[in-house]
């Protein structure tokens, strides 16, 4: 956590170079793939989907430059799944991200005016539609809880990110953005998920503790311009 609180210390160092800006909540859905996560029952061919599907909530403070269309926008939010598989126990996975996304707006590059969506001129197509670029770094909380143990592990791992969005401009203040992006983590390690499958007791079930995890989020941003 000390690590997020050095972020957004850097981050404040730069509010007095800020030409616009905007404060935004987001939400909406994840589609999570970890292939080494994904539980198989060898007697069955049964699969257990790990961390699977989640939604998130989080927030952003969004500023921009003069004379270009770039927009930074750090973001800090989290998730939360839960899956209970019989005979094994219950699987949580909690993550706290943090993302540094650039708004590219490729179509109206060198846009009107230092001003919200509502307030611009021109095509709502070309002046609303823009490229994500978005690195960022992760915190990730695995827990594997059973009638005997309870164990969590813990990892910090960096990731990169893309995608597309489109303000929608409410009113002179208030923006709208739809959004889809898409992340991808490397190598991430639950041993507790391998020492839990290594028990005989839990049948003949196999997952690989280390795994590569791509995302897809997809979800709306309502942003207040002040």
């Amino acid at each position: 956590m000390i690590f997020f609180k050095k972020i957004f210390l850097i981050l404040l160092l730069f509010i007095p170079f800020m030409s616009n800006a905007q404060i935004g909540i987001a939400a909406g859905g994840t589609l999570n793939r970890a292939k080494g996560w994904i539980i198989t029952d060898l007697n069955n061919n049964m699969k257990y989907d790990l961390p699977g599907n989640s939604l998130f909530l989080s927030l952003n403070y969004e500023f921009s430059i003069q004379n270009y269309r770039i927009a930074f926008v750090p973001e800090i939010g989290g998730a939360l799944f839960e899956n209970e598989i019989i005979d094994l126990g219950t699987f949580i996975n909690k993550i706290i991200r943090f993302q540094l996304n650039t708004h590219i707006y490729f179509l109206d590059f060198k846009g009107d005016c230092d001003c919200p969506t509502f307030s611009k001129k021109g095509n709502p197509l070309k002046k609303g539609l823009f490229l994500n670029i978005s690195p960022g770094v992760s915190y990730f909380a695995n827990t594997v809880e059973t009638l005997n143990t309870n164990s969590t592990d813990n990892l910090i791992k960096p990731n990169i990110g893309a995608g597309l969005g489109y303000d929608i401009g409410v009113s002179k203040n208030i923006t709208l953005t739809t959004f889809a992006n898409t992340y991808f983590f490397s190598r991430l390690n639950w041993p507790g998920l391998s020492n839990l499958l290594a028990i005989p007791s839990t049948g003949n079930k196999t997952a690989n503790g280390v795994t590569n995890l791509s995302q897809v989020q997809a979800g709306i941003t309502l942003r207040y311009h002040f």
